[in-house]
């Protein structure tokens, strides 16, 4: 798990934002910091429900902004700290931490429970998680590169334009979402600016929504996200063919079929489930449907609450 500071210095931020208990342990090894609707958040949960891993768990708005909070993000800094790398400031419209940089007000956020020690970016979570039980893994060795190269396939796909222009209401325009996450920026540096970590974090988010509000949501934008959706569906549809089954990688569950099953249920989610309905990609559809029944993604997406948006219609349905 990465990097350094004490639990004890979080403990206003559990009081603010209190956690549930998951698992039958009387004390969780993590709190886990997520959100209903977050795709990241979704891969996370359903690696511990799969692994069922005693977490405390923490909910956090979206919506509400409630991961803006002072307090989440002077903590969640601190895992974007430990990576390294520089803050997002530009939006790539994908969930990828390696290609976008670390995002101080997001979900999902792991704290270890005895240390204190913060991990962000939810591809490093799950990886973490997996390489930290005991017995069989979602990652097997002989399989790592592999599986590793499905999850940068999910990773780098356009999320946050499809969700976007899904959340806004149909009078809105279609960046409406990133230039709201602009606003609230805007009101979070007028009153938090001489505070050095908050003004890196909200800064950094002030420009990565703006980037997005200018750059991702043209009419060539959107069509080059959907492409990106249709591309990678078609890729999926061949390998599952040439594949063994029923899962991606023969007869065992592997995080590259949770990783799957998250997107997918998000692409239905948005109003693309035509791509591969229909007999359009028959293999991907029969997929899906094994994928809907795996329980830890019934237990992460499918039956947590407000996790799931109402799947729409494609247009001109």
């Amino acid at each position: 798990m990465n990097t350094q500071s004490h639990q004890t210095d979080f403990n206003d931020l559990f009081n603010k934002f209190p956690g549930v208990m998951v698992g039958t342990e009387a004390a969780p090894i993590y709190h886990f910091f997520h959100a209903p609707n977050s795709i990241c958040s979704q891969k996370v949960r359903a690696v511990l429900a799969f692994h069922q891993i005693p977490h405390s768990s923490h909910l956090l708005d979206i919506f509400t902004g409630e991961t803006y909070d002072p307090d989440y993000v002077r903590m969640r800094m601190v895992g974007c700290a430990s990576l390294g790398g520089p803050m997002a400031d530009q939006h790539l419209g994908t969930t990828s931490v390696q290609s976008g940089g670390c995002d101080g007000c997001v979900v999902p956020t792991l704290v270890e429970a005895s240390t204190g020690a913060v991990t962000v970016d939810s591809l490093r979570i799950c990886l973490a998680l997996d390489g930290g039980v005991a017995g069989d893994k979602l990652i097997p060795a002989a399989l790592k590169n592999a599986i590793l190269g499905e999850l940068a396939v999910v990773d780098d796909l356009p999320n946050y334009q499809n969700l976007a222009v899904r959340v806004v209401p149909k009078t809105a325009q279609d960046n409406a979402f990133a230039a709201s996450k602009v606003a609230r920026c805007d009101a979070l540096l007028a009153t938090h600016g001489n505070d050095p970590v908050l003004r890196a974090a909200y800064a950094a988010k002030r420009a990565k929504e703006q980037y997005a509000a200018e750059k991702l949501f043209d009419q060539p934008a959107l069509k080059q996200a959907r492409q990106a959706v249709i591309d990678a569906l078609n890729g999926l549809e061949s390998r599952l063919a040439a594949g063994t089954g029923p899962w991606l990688f023969g007869a065992c569950v592997t995080m590259a079929d949770l990783f799957w099953g998250a997107e997918l249920i998000r692409t239905e989610d948005v109003g693309q489930g035509h791509l591969w309905q229909e007999n359009h990609l028959p293999n991907v559809a029969a997929y899906y449907a094994r994928l809907c029944e795996i329980p830890a993604l019934q237990s992460a997406i499918l039956n947590f609450p407000s996790a799931r948006l109402a799947p729409q219609k494609p247009a001109g349905v």
